[in-house]
């Protein structure tokens, strides 16, 4: 092969080669933004979950029992491949009232569903590292006396963030808690609080 024809070759190579890279960073940039990109809160990505007749809940289609998250819960859902989960707790409302009243942990001049999140936010800073807790000024979803938070902090090693929100229903308090892992958060925010606003209990 002459050198002009063996020079044009190369440079062919080179540009082919450069060019194939370049398509493979622009694909893997898409693909990092998409992935990025907040989850849809259409009502068709969701799934109708109801647990007898005391509540109903959406939650997203990708997520799948998962029995081993909490212990107390009532619902348990999660996809591990997306790092998304959401556990309901329902307590008995009169037996959390006289439990703390006991304790001297209840305060009569506030409402009960405040009350419930004041001692819960304690509960969360002591079992999350370095637990950073904003609060939304929401006070119902769907018609009942609720509140929600927003919570960032390490849970053994690992960096975790999650929308909790805590709704008073006739008999029961419901305390629902989503989470994520930090660097993940933005995609799951959006869902995780069309979640907790489509809780409906009597």
């Amino acid at each position: 092969m002459k050198k002009g024809a063996l020079i044009v070759v190369m440079l062919f190579l080179f540009i082919s080669t450069h060019s194939c890279l370049d398509l493979l960073d622009k694909a893997n940039r898409v693909a990092s933004e998409l992935d990025s990109s907040p989850e849809s809160t259409s009502e068709s990505n969701y799934q109708t979950i109801a647990i007898d007749s005391v509540f109903k809940v959406d939650v997203p289609n990708y997520m799948k029992p998962l029995p081993n998250l909490n212990p107390e819960a009532v619902l348990q859902y999660g996809n591990i491949y997306k790092d998304a989960y959401l556990v309901v707790i329902q307590e008995n409302k009169e037996e959390y009232i006289n439990l703390f009243k006991e304790l001297g942990e209840y305060n009569p001049e506030l409402p009960v569903i405040e009350n419930y999140k004041n001692v819960q936010k304690e509960m969360l800073k002591e079992s999350i590292n370095n637990a950073r807790i904003s609060e939304y000024g929401l006070t119902n979803i769907n018609n009942k006396p609720a509140r929600q938070i927003k919570v960032f902090g390490e849970v053994e090693d690992v960096e975790a963030a999650y929308i909790i929100a805590f709704v008073e229903g006739k008999e029961d308090i419901f305390m629902l808690m989503n989470w994520t892992v930090k660097n993940k958060f933005q995609k799951h925010e959006n869902a995780f609080e069309y979640v907790n606003g489509t809780f409906k209990t009597e």
